[in-house]
């Protein structure tokens, strides 16, 4: 099962949709929908002078942000089409993150020790190794260095029950695998999103050799609030009334030693 090879294909597909839907802010780095973003976080310590390197780019928003803020700024992903939307706002912002189009299955090509900064917004779901993955983003970093991740909360694989605002919950130990197609993609091979327990993602990382420093369960702020978010848009509106209530990320910040 080449997992990688459908998600890219879906991803793709659904680019243009998801981009334009979406309200991905260009001057805080995005965390969770429709939630505070690292402005009041405070996950990032200083962008000056670091090398940031983000996997699962997208149009490579977060990346922009950091080149804005004097970084050198690496973003990337799997998907030409999200790459092409990143090399759009590249132009437009007048940066100079550099995009790489690459399978997040296989990052040996990632110089060892070359990065100050490591993220992952929203792409560990679609990465079936996640040993892998992760003792690769610990090789890329310096010591010292800083590994920030968002990927979907456990509770996020569960059916919300509308009428009753309340999520129904089978087994979290076991959470289910969403498979989905995009509608525009028939001939295209399916999609996979893979949810983890916070227990697996939280030894995983630790196991790879960083020190876990925090661990947030980001809430979506109020309708009142949108100038606070940088990632909303119409895309997330239909499910503030389950953000409000379950988390849809876990975001984790680690340090290598």
């Amino acid at each position: 099962m080449n997992m990688e090879k459908g998600n890219i294909s879906g991803w793709s597909g659904m680019s243009d949709e998801y981009q334009e839907k979406s309200f991905i802010s260009l001057t805080d780095i995005h965390l969770a929908p429709l939630s505070l973003g690292d402005q009041e976080v405070g996950l990032i310590d200083n962008f000056l002078g670091k090398r940031f390197l983000e996997l699962g780019c997208g149009a490579a928003q977060n990346s922009i942000v950091a080149d804005r803020n004097g970084a050198c700024a690496v973003a990337v992903d799997g998907s030409s089409r999200q790459l092409y939307h990143a090399l759009k706002l590249r132009v437009e912002s007048n940066s100079n993150v550099e995009l790489v189009k690459a399978d997040l299955e296989n990052l040996d090509w990632l110089k060892s020790e070359s990065f100050d900064y490591v993220i992952s917004m929203f792409a560990l779901e679609f990465v079936e190794d996640i040993e892998r993955f992760i003792a690769q983003c610990f090789r890329a970093l310096h010591a010292d260095g800083t590994f920030i991740l968002s990927t979907v909360h456990p509770l996020s694989a569960f059916d919300w029950d509308h009428e009753k605002s309340q999520l129904i919950v089978s087994d979290y130990f076991n959470p289910p695998l969403e498979i989905w197609k995009d509608s525009k993609s028939e001939n295209n091979p399916p999609n996979f999103t893979l949810f983890r327990t916070i227990g697996e993602i939280f030894t995983t990382i630790s196991n790879a050799g960083f020190v876990v420093e925090k661990l947030l369960e980001p809430v979506a702020e109020h309708k009142m609030d949108r100038a606070k978010i940088p990632y909303g848009g119409q895309y997330w509106e239909p499910f503030r009334d389950r953000l409000e209530r379950i988390p849809f990320a876990i975001v984790i910040k680690a340090r290598k030693p």
